[in-house]
């Protein structure tokens, strides 16, 4: 005989002095959720640490100690946790001082059945949706963590062969497992409607943006070591960077120009596109992500020529680096890579690529002051003598 498995109900914590409210409650929710009751602040708190609730109902006005003490409590302990306050009429005062402490809600008594149903079902997803969102933050920061400590077996990179491909193969497990919660939540998005929603599409985006980032890290790592002198191209770079700025532009509001000293179509060099786009457009991410916090953020792009090569300078007026941190600027999973900012990769790759083309790239930076990033490639007629023609060359 096979045995039926019990669906776990989510757990709701009442704490109210009054039995009345405290068994009204039970009643209202016994079938749909897993009840704990308290009739003490003190009780209801022992209870959180033990059951680790989805909800907690606390009521404002109790001996001892008050619901606003108690709340007070709650939120050291638990930042996540849903709370609904209860208060009586003429209670509305305090109720809004307990939504500056920290709950999330509260209910007039007597309450409507309907109306607490509705409430605890809307505050219960809540909890369960911050309790994956640190789940997979938790798993993005292991990630990235445990790339760390497997590049820094490999002396930052010196070697891409197996290593790096074992790797990459790592890195498909966490992102099938993130992908996996982008579609179950894409999925449950659709079935609410209330306000949570808002709450959901926070979530969404923020494991897309990481999922994206990730999986812009497997390719540009695989194409590391790979140059592909098939997929040489005439390149117009001023075309490529007006392509990566608008890029840049549709999510944010920053001041871009691009200067070009003498014909824009003069301006061309051999190269794989997808390669070198990925470069300038890190180079323009970091600069937007550099001028953001700028009361009148600026990007300029400058470019100019010798007889054998394009020059390439990006010039920011953003927070700037420090010293300490410019002389590891270009070094893979530096001390400053964090979740938010990226994995660390961003320059030690456009580096990578920009020499593979047989270019150079520079980095100055004040902190405070902005930064300089200076590229130089030669031009395509030059970087024939340094690479075999491909039988046809592409204008792009």
């Amino acid at each position: 005989m096979i045995a039926e498995t019990k669906k776990k109900l989510a757990r709701v914590l009442v704490i109210d002095d009054e039995r009345g409210p405290r068994e009204s409650l039970r009643m209202v929710l016994k079938y749909d959720y897993e009840i704990f009751l308290a009739e003490r602040v003190d009780a209801g708190i022992k209870l959180l640490r033990e059951e680790e609730p989805d909800l907690v109902i606390m009521d404002i006005r109790m001996p001892e100690k008050s619901g606003i003490e108690g709340l007070q409590e709650i939120r050291e302990i638990n930042a996540n946790v849903s709370i609904v306050m209860l208060t009586g009429y003429g209670d509305l005062e305090t109720a809004q001082q307990a939504i500056r402490y920290g709950a999330n809600d509260y209910l007039q008594k007597p309450f409507d059945t309907d109306e607490i149903q509705a409430v605890v079902k809307k505050y219960v997803d809540r909890t369960k949706l911050y309790s994956r969102k640190k789940i997979a933050q938790e798993e993005l920061s292991k990630m990235t963590q445990s790339l760390s400590r497997e590049v820094g077996k490999t002396n930052k990179l010196t070697s891409l062969g197996a290593a790096s491909s074992e790797l990459v193969r790592d890195l498909r497990n966490p992102l099938t497992i993130i992908r996996g919660y982008l579609d179950l939540l894409n999925y449950e998005l659709k079935e609410k409607q209330d306000s949570s929603s808002d709450e959901m599409n926070e979530y969404l985006d923020q494991i897309e943006r990481n999922v994206g980032r990730c999986a812009e890290l497997v390719e540009s790592w695989r194409a590391l070591g790979r140059f592909d002198f098939s997929q040489m191209q005439r390149l117009n770079l001023p075309k490529l960077v007006n392509d990566c700025f608008r890029d840049a532009a549709a999510h944010s509001e920053i001041s871009f120009s691009v200067q070009v000293d003498g014909v824009d179509d003069q301006y061309e060099m051999l190269g794989e596109r997808l390669q070198v786009k990925r470069a300038l457009q890190n180079l323009i991410d970091n600069a937007v992500t550099a001028v953001n916090e700028q009361s009148s953020p600026s990007i300029t792009v400058l470019f100019s020529m010798t007889n054998t090569d394009i020059d390439l300078k990006v010039k920011d007026n953003g927070c700037g680096v420090d010293t300490k941190t410019l002389r590891w600027i270009f070094e893979p999973f530096d001390n400053t890579a964090t979740i938010e900012k990226g994995a660390g990769l961003g320059l030690f790759i456009t580096k990578k690529v920009i020499e593979e083309h047989r270019g150079s790239l520079e980095f100055d930076s004040r902190l405070g002051e902005g930064s300089l990033v200076t590229v130089r490639v030669p031009q395509a007629h030059t970087a024939l003598g340094y690479f075999s023609s491909p039988e046809s060359l592409v204008q792009a």
